[in-house]
């Protein structure tokens, strides 16, 4: 009888404690809840209706505030963002904005076009490369009397950079890279995306390439230089020459 009442005792004070554990568990996890509902981030949205290929400036922009969800991730949260952007759609006043509907503007010449070189089967992007750098393109070709390669660009500027996500945030294809060309080097980067075996990336040595550059610039600087200067003595010879036939003329007109 005493270990029966025993074991009943031990039972209830057991079940006792179980019961304030879990109850504490469950207040705690309703507690997070609650704070993590009223946890807010600051998002940006259209301050005004704003037309699509429009530069925004912070007149355009106002910021509020949205409870933090998985959803956040995808609206932009950093001013930093917003700078030297455009809209690439129409946005009405109080719409979010998400970062696939803002993106950097391109500084590049009017005669240029911008061409997307995306990682795929047969682009290789053999460094990590950011915008500002230098690249050479080659292609490899295969042709009836084999497969061929060639330097397709020299030194041409990356001017975008983005990391294209799968599906899976957590997983990436890899960079791609937007180039500035004039339009004869775009169509013969486009040619040979479609038709080449394969396009390989390479990252130019800018230090290097700068030097070059400057050296070039230096030299044709100094070719001018030395052009103009010939000019000039030539220019003087010739006003030597006919200040000379003048005067003799004039001493024969004397005589």
């Amino acid at each position: 009888m005493i270990d029966a009442k025993r074991r009943a005792l031990i039972f209830l004070t057991l079940a006792f404690i179980l019961a304030v554990v879990a109850a504490g568990f469950i207040l705690n996890q309703i507690r997070m809840a609650q704070e993590s509902l009223g946890e807010t981030v600051k998002v940006a949205a259209a301050g005004s209706d704003i037309r699509s290929y429009t530069s925004l400036e912070e007149s355009d922009i106002e910021w509020v505030e949205m409870p933090r969800s998985s959803q956040v991730s995808s609206f932009i949260q950093d001013e930093k963002d917003l700078e030297e952007a455009i809209a690439v759609v129409n946005l009405n006043d109080g719409d979010i904005l998400t970062k696939n509907v803002v993106r950097k503007k391109l500084d590049i010449p009017a005669e240029n076009r911008v061409v997307w070189l995306n990682p795929t089967s047969n682009v290789v992007i053999d460094q990590a490369i950011t915008e500002g750098d230098l690249v050479d393109v080659y292609s490899v070709m295969e042709t009836k009397s084999g497969v061929t390669t060639e330097r397709l660009l020299e030194t041409v500027p990356v001017v975008q950079q983005e990391e294209l996500q799968t599906d899976n945030d957590d997983e990436s294809f890899g960079p791609a890279i937007r180039v500035s060309l004039d339009l004869e080097q775009a169509e013969k980067l486009i040619h040979a995306q479609n038709a080449a075996k394969q396009i390989r990336i390479l990252r130019v040595n800018q230090i290097a390439a700068e030097a070059e550059q400057a050296k070039k610039e230096a030299e044709a600087k100094k070719a001018a230089a030395e052009k103009e200067e010939e000019a000039k003595a030539k220019e003087a010879a010739e006003k030597k020459k006919a200040a000379e036939k003048k005067a003799a003329e004039d001493d024969a007109d004397e005589e």
